[in-house]
């Protein structure tokens, strides 16, 4: 039974299976300025018996009147969706980008209260977070200049060439993402707390923002970590979602002692 619903807050979109048939429910955090709208793709590629939800965050579709808020706001947000989320099916966080660092500290807040068990988490297109912001770059906050503003997020990805040449959306769209990106900007982490659930990445072999060198600290947040490259670059929830999907599907036994 195919589902699209959302609560009265409308914090998340979900689609596919019917909550209290699913194996396996995926929460989606997508990229920066992204709304629920982004794990459309993603929903159509995935298996039948999955439900699949995405978080709608603030700032955004039917959130746009609210302000977005800072990181501990973003994860207190993600929090209150994952203990929302219809059924009991194992439950994976997928973080994509800027995603993955306000669903790392979801999941860290989730494991304190033991509220939610979450069976994995997945980050996607996401360097390392052990990585320390370089400290002679300029920052979003100092700057409303548009040039300067594309500039900078040229490091953190960029805005799609299509949205960059839409003078309109792109003024509708570009204060949401200054905004995420706000507020991790000056992120960084290490390992601890431990992810108690198993950890898979996921980096397309193209992306310039994930090599091998950016990634491989990944391994030590969790002692169940397993890595993933797929052809394509650092967009790979928006251009191959089926591929993102595919990863899923093949290290779902990854997963396997947290499913039972």
């Amino acid at each position: 039974m195919e589902s699209d619903r959302t609560l009265p807050a409308k914090t998340f979109a979900l689609k596919g299976a019917d909550p209290q048939d699913a194996s396996l429910r995926v929460l989606i955090v997508p990229h920066a300025g992204a709304g629920a709208a982004s794990g459309q793709g993603f929903a159509e590629h995935a298996p039948a018996d999955w439900l699949v939800a995405t978080a709608r965050l603030p700032g955004r579709e039917t959130r746009i009147r609210e302000s977005v808020p800072g990181l501990p706001g973003l994860v207190d947000d993600v929090v209150a969706t994952a203990r929302a989320l219809p059924g009991t099916a194992p439950l994976l966080v997928v973080g994509v980008c800027f995603g993955a660092i306000v669903g790392l500290e979801a999941v860290r807040a989730l494991q304190r209260d033991d509220s939610v068990r979450v069976a994995g988490m997945v980050a996607v297109s996401q360097w390392a977070v052990t990585e320390k912001p370089d400290p002679e770059r300029r920052l979003l906050r100092d700057t409303d200049d548009t040039d300067d503003v594309l500039a900078i997020l040229d490091g953190f990805g960029g805005v799609p060439e299509r949205l960059a040449a839409n003078e309109q959306m792109l003024k509708l769209v570009l204060p949401t993402i200054v905004a995420d990106i706000r507020a991790v900007e000056d992120y960084s982490s290490g390992p601890d707390p431990l992810l108690r659930c198993p950890l898979l990445t996921v980096f397309g072999d193209e992306d310039p923002l994930c090599p091998e060198e950016r990634t491989a600290d990944w391994a030590l947040f969790g002692e169940n970590t397993r890595t993933v490259w797929l052809p394509g670059g650092h967009m790979l929830l928006t251009d191959s979602p089926a591929l993102v999907v595919d990863a899923l599907v093949g290290n779902l036994d990854q997963f396997a002692a947290e499913q039972s």
